[in-house]
C-alpha cells in the first residue's frame, strides 16, 4: 500500500465483550497504536497493536475484556518513524446482554407446537430489529421430530427470533436449521438425538443404508446455513444418533454439535457468531466428528468468517477436532474454553484472512476413540491458501501429543503465528509427537516468545521451531516444576515480566501474576 494516512478509515464491529477494529487507507509504513476507555472514564487503556491483514490490505485486530451494553471511546494514533502523524477518536457501544423483545410477539411453545417439525416459516414467526419474536419453552414439552422429519426446527430465512428453554429431540438430518437468516438467539436449550441411523458399515465408516453413496456426515445439532449474527448460550448439545469413525478408518465422518456457515448474503449480517457458556459433549464410545465444525473451510468466507467468538464452553469427545476454526478467521476469538478428548483441540488450518486469536484456553486430556491425538492447536496451509495470522496467547496445554503443530492443507504445512506466554507440557515422545512446537516450514514473520515448554518423557523442552525468546525464568524449566504445572487446576498463576505481558489480553491476579489457561469450574459430564 502507498496511500496517505490523511483519509484514515476506521471500522468497528462490537460483540458483547470484544470489538473488532480495522483501519484502511493507511500506508504499510505507518504503525497504529490503539487505546480505549469507557466513555465515562478518564483513563485510557492500551490495546494490542493491530495486525497486518494482507488479503484486503487492512490493519486489524480485536479489543477484549469489555463489558456488555457499554459505550466506549476508541483512539487510533498513527506513527511514522516513531513520529505521531495523526490521531483519530471515535466511539462504539457493545451489544446488549439480551435482545429487545416485542411484547406482542411472545409465544409459549405449547400454543404454537403440536408434534413433528416446528416450522417457523410456515407460522410466519419473526420479529424486527426494534422488537424480536420470543419463543418460550418448558421442561415438559419437547420438540420431537418424527421418523420422517429431516429437521426438528425449521427457521428458514426468518430473522430476529429468540428461543428460550427449548428442548429439541430428533431430526433425521439436523435438529435446528436456518437458511440465509440473521439475528437468531438460543438460550438455555437442550438438543439431542438428531442425525441418521447407520444402516451399513463399510470399512468402519457409517452409511445410512446400502444404497447411500456418501457416508453419514455433517448431521448437525445447529445447521444455520449462510446465517449470521447468532448467539448460542447456556445450551447443552449432546447424544447424536450417528457415531463418528476414527482416523484409523479414514478421515472421520459423523455428527457435529454446531456447523458454522457464517457467510450470509448481506455483508452486514455475515459472521458475528457467538457461542458461549455451552456444554457440547459426546461420549467416549459415541463421538462427534468435530464438536464445532466449519463449512467451506478452505475459503475466506468459510466457517465463522469474521467478528465471531467462542468462549466459556466445555467441549469434549470428538474423533477429529474439538473446534474447527478453519476459513476466514477475520477477528475470530477462541478463549476461556475447556477442551478435551479430541484428536485435535483447535484446528485453524487454513487461516484465509485473520487475525484470529486463540487465548486462555485449557486444552488437556486429548485423545480420540483410540486415545490417539495430533495437536492441541493445528495450523497450516498459509502459502497455498493465503494468508492470515494466528495469535496464540496464555493457553494451558497439557497433552500426550503435540502443542502447536503443523498439518498439511493442499500439501502445505506453513503457517504464520505469534505465540506468547503459553504453557505446553507433554508426557510422551516419539518421531513427530511430544513437541511443544512443531513448525516444519518456519517463517521469519512468525514469533515464539516466553512459552514454557517441557516434555516429561525426555526431561527437557522438545520443539522444532526458531524460538525468538525462551521462557524468562529458565531455572523453572525442569521436571519438578513441569509436573506441578501439569497437575495444577486451570488457570495457573505465573510470573511474567511486565515487558512480555500482553496489552489488553494478560489477566493478572492480586499478586500481579499472569493467569494462564481458562477460568472454568465446570467439567464435562456424559
Amino acid at each position: 500500500m502507498s496511500q496517505s494516512s490523511n483519509d484514515l478509515q476506521i471500522q468497528i464491529q462490537p460483540l458483547f465483550h470484544s470489538a473488532a477494529v480495522s483501519i484502511s487507507n493507511v500506508s504499510d509504513q505507518h504503525h497504529a497504536r490503539v487505546s480505549f476507555k469507557q466513555t465515562a472514564d478518564n483513563q485510557w487503556s492500551a490495546a494490542m497493536d493491530l495486525q497486518p491483514e494482507p488479503v484486503f490490505l487492512l490493519q486489524s485486530g480485536s479489543i477484549v475484556g469489555l463489558s456488555a451494553d457499554t459505550e466506549y471511546q476508541l483512539r487510533i494514533q498513527l506513527y511514522s518513524n516513531d513520529q505521531l502523524v495523526q490521531t483519530k477518536t471515535t466511539s462504539f457501544r457493545t451489544r446488549q446482554a439480551q435482545p429487545p423483545v416485542d411484547p406482542n410477539k411472545v409465544y409459549q411453545l405449547a400454543d404454537i407446537y403440536q408434534h413433528g417439525t416446528l416450522d417457523l416459516e410456515a407460522l410466519g414467526i419473526e420479529g424486527q430489529e426494534s422488537g424480536w419474536a420470543k419463543i418460550i419453552g418448558n421442561d415438559e414439552l419437547v420438540i420431537e421430530a418424527g421418523p420422517d422429519d429431516d429437521i426438528a426446527i425449521n427457521i428458514g430465512d426468518n430473522n430476529y427470533i429468540y428461543f428460550e428453554n427449548i428442548q429439541v429431540k430428533g431430526g433425521r438430518r439436523h435438529a435446528i436449521v436456518s437458511l440465509n437468516a440473521h439475528h437468531l438467539w438460543f438460550s438455555g436449550c437442550d438438543v439431542s438425538a438428531w442425525g441418521r441411523q447407520a444402516g451399513d458399515i463399510r470399512d468402519g465408516i457409517a452409511y445410512e443404508n446400502e444404497q447411500a453413496a456418501q457416508p453419514i456426515n455433517y448431521d448437525a445439532g445447529f445447521n444455520l446455513v449462510q446465517s449470521g449474527v447468532i448467539v448460542v448460550e447456556h445450551c447443552r448439545v449432546h447424544s447424536p444418533i450417528p457415531a463418528a469413525n476414527h482416523w484409523g478408518q479414514g478421515h472421520p465422518h459423523g455428527a457435529t454439535a454446531f456447523l458454522a456457515s457464517g457467510n450470509h448474503p448481506q455483508s452486514e449480517f455475515a459472521g458475528q457468531l457467538v457461542l458461549r457458556y455451552n456444554h457440547f459433549i459426546g461420549s467416549d464410545q459415541h463421538r462427534f466428528n468435530d464438536v464445532i465444525e466449519s463449512r467451506s473451510n478452505g475459503q475466506p468466507w468459510g466457517g465463522f468468517m469474521q467478528h465471531s467468538a467462542i468462549h466459556d464452553n466445555v467441549l469434549a469427545y470428538a474423533n477429529d477436532d474439538l473446534i474447527e476454526l478453519d476459513g476466514g478467521q477475520h477477528n475470530v476469538l477462541v478463549y476461556n474454553n475447556d477442551l478435551q478428548q479430541g484428536y485435535t483441540g483447535v484446528s485453524a488450518i487454513p487461516n484465509r484472512r485473520g487475525p484470529s486469536y486463540i487465548f486462555q484456553n485449557y486444552i488437556h486430556n486429548l485423545g480420540d476413540q483410540r486415545q490417539r491425538a495430533w495437536a492441541a492447536i493445528k495450523l497450516g496451509g498459509l502459502l497455498s491458501a493465503p494468508m492470515g495470522k494466528t495469535l496464540i496467547f496464555e493457553n494451558l496445554i497439557v497433552s500426550r501429543s503435540n502443542g502447536i503443530a503443523a498439518a498439511k492443507f493442499k500439501g502445505d504445512s506453513s503457517f504464520w503465528v505469534d505465540a506468547r506466554n503459553n504453557i505446553l507440557i507433554h508426557d510422551r515422545y516419539w518421531q513427530v509427537m511430544g513437541y511443544s512446537i512443531f513448525d516444519e516450514m518456519p517463517l521469519d514473520a512468525s514469533s515464539y516468545t516466553n512459552n514454557y515448554m517441557f516434555n516429561l518423557a525426555t526431561g527437557q523442552p522438545e520443539f522444532r521451531a526458531h524460538i525468538d525468546q525462551g521462557f524468562a525464568f529458565s531455572e523453572q524449566v525442569n521436571d519438578a516444576t513441569a509436573r506441578m504445572l501439569s497437575q495444577s487446576d486451570s488457570p495457573v498463576a505465573m510470573a511474567i515480566p511486565p515487558a512480555w505481558q500482553i496489552d489488553n489480553f494478560s489477566r493478572l491476579n492480586q499478586a500481579g501474576l499472569v493467569l494462564i489457561g481458562a477460568q472454568l469450574s465446570a467439567s464435562p459430564s456424559q
